[in-house]
C-alpha cells in the first residue's frame, strides 16, 4: 500500500493555508467590512484561488509532478457524467435541502430551521429588507405582482436552479476550481489510498477549517462567528463525500469544480424561500446541506458500494 506522503501535504497546507489566512489578516487590520466590493476582490483574487496556487507550486516546482494526476485534463473524460448525472446530484442535494426545512421545519415545527415559504408576501418583504439594507430606494411597485395572480417563488425556485446550473458550468467554475485542485485534485491525490472515509473524513475537515477566518468576519453563519467554523467543517465534510464520488466519475477536476459553483450559486436563492432561519440550521451551508449531501451519500452507500471498494484504486498514476 502506498505511503502517505505527509512532506508534500504538509508543504500543500502551509502554502494554500498561508495565502488564504494572510489575505483574510489583512482585510481584519485593514477594517475591509465583509461584503464590500474591496473585500470581494480579495477573497475573489487571493483568498479562493490559494489552494490551486499553492497545489500547482508544490506540484510542478517542488516535486516535478504533473497536474494531469490531479484531474486537470479533459482526456477521457465522462461527459455523460459532467452535464448529465452532476446537474441530478446537484438538484438532489438542492431539493433534499429544502425539503429537509420543510419536513423539520414546516410541519414538525423545529424553530432553528425556519420553514418554507413561498408566498409572494415573502418575496417582497425579503426584496425591502434587502434594499433597505444597501440604501437603495423602493420604486417597484410590489403590489402590482398580487394582480398577476402568479406565485412567483415557484418561478424562482425552477429559474433559480436553472441558473444555478449555468452558473457552475461558467461563471463560477473559475473560482470554484481555484478550491477544487486543492481539495481534490492535490489532497484526495495524496489521500486515495486511506479509503472512502478517511481520505474524505480529512479532506473535507480541512476544507471546512480552511474557511475559519472569513467565517470570522460574517461569511455564511454572520450571527454564529465562531461556532459557524465547527458547522463549516461538518458541512465540508458532509460534502467532500459527494465531491470526491463527482471527481472520479467524471474523470477531471472540472466536475467537482462545476457542482461547487452550482451550490455556491444557489445560497442566494435558498435566502428568497427559506423564511427565519437560524444559519446554523435551515442554511445550505448548515444542517440543511449536511442532510441533502448525506442523501447523495445514502445513494453510493446503497447504489455504488462498488465504488466504495475501488476508492483506493482510481486512475493510481505512477508517481514522477
Amino acid at each position: 500500500m502506498p505511503q502517505t506522503n505527509w512532506k508534500k501535504i504538509n508543504q500543500y497546507l502551509l502554502i494554500a493555508f498561508g495565502i488564504s489566512w494572510a489575505s483574510a489578516l489583512m482585510m481584519r487590520f485593514s477594517q475591509i467590512q465583509y461584503g464590500s466590493a474591496e473585500a470581494i476582490t480579495i477573497i475573489a483574487l487571493l483568498y479562493m484561488p490559494a489552494p490551486a496556487i499553492a497545489a500547482i507550486i508544490v506540484q510542478k516546482f517542488f516535486w516535478n509532478g504533473s497536474l494531469a494526476d490531479f484531474g486537470f485534463t479533459l482526456k477521457g473524460v465522462s461527459w455523460k457524467w459532467i452535464f448529465l448525472y452532476t446537474p441530478l446530484i446537484y438538484v438532489t442535494f438542492f431539493l433534499g435541502s429544502l425539503l429537509t426545512v420543510f419536513f423539520l421545519g414546516n410541519q414538525l415545527h423545529i424553530l432553528p430551521f425556519g420553514y418554507l415559504d413561498f408566498s409572494n408576501e415573502h418575496f417582497t418583504e425579503y426584496i425591502k429588507h434587502a434594499m433597505e439594507a444597501q440604501g437603495k430606494e423602493i420604486n417597484f411597485p410590489f403590489e402590482k405582482l398580487d394582480e398577476l395572480h402568479i406565485n412567483i417563488s415557484s418561478f424562482l425556485l425552477f429559474f433559480g436552479i436553472i441558473a444555478a446550473l449555468i452558473a457552475g458550468y461558467t461563471f463560477n467554475i473559475p473560482f470554484t476550481f481555484g478550491e477544487e485542485l486543492g481539495w481534490r485534485g492535490l489532497l484526495l491525490r495524496e489521500t486515495q489510498h486511506l479509503g472512502f472515509w478517511k481520505s474524505n473524513l480529512f479532506i473535507g475537515s480541512i476544507w471546512g477549517l480552511w474557511h475559519a477566518p472569513i467565517i470570522m468576519i460574517g461569511h455564511n453563519f454572520p450571527l454564529h462567528p465562531h461556532i459557524g467554523i465547527g458547522m463549516m467543517v461538518l458541512f465540508c465534510v458532509g460534502l467532500a463525500f459527494v465531491q470526491s464520488y463527482i471527481r472520479f466519475k467524471t474523470k477531471t477536476i472540472w466536475g467537482p469544480s462545476a457542482l461547487h459553483g452550482m451550490i455556491n450559486a444557489s445560497s442566494g436563492l435558498s435566502l428568497l424561500l427559506i423564511a427565519s432561519p437560524n444559519d446554523l440550521f435551515g442554511n445550505i451551508a448548515g444542517i440543511a446541506g449536511v442532510i441533502g449531501a448525506s442523501l447523495v451519500l445514502i445513494y453510493i452507500l446503497i447504489f455504488d458500494r462498488k465504488f466504495i471498494a475501488d476508492f483506493r484504486n482510481f486512475e493510481l498514476l505512477p508517481t514522477v
